[in-house]
């Protein structure tokens, strides 16, 4: 639950994540609870907006 801590520190809403990535809510829902893992482009796209390197997603 790394994902759903990190946009909750920054203040960032999982529809704006969704929205920047082109994927839905649902999807960015998924990997905030655990249930999927992002595909490597999206990580690079997260740590990007999230301003974290792409490592801070290792355990998602």
């Amino acid at each position: 639950m790394l994902l759903k801590e990190l946009l909750k520190t920054k203040g960032i809403k999982q529809v704006w994540i969704a929205n920047k990535l082109g994927v839905s809510e649902v999807t960015v829902s998924k990997w905030c609870a655990g249930k999927s893992v992002p595909k490597k482009s999206h990580l690079e796209k997260l740590s990007q907006l999230l301003d974290v390197p792409v490592k801070t997603f290792v355990n998602i």
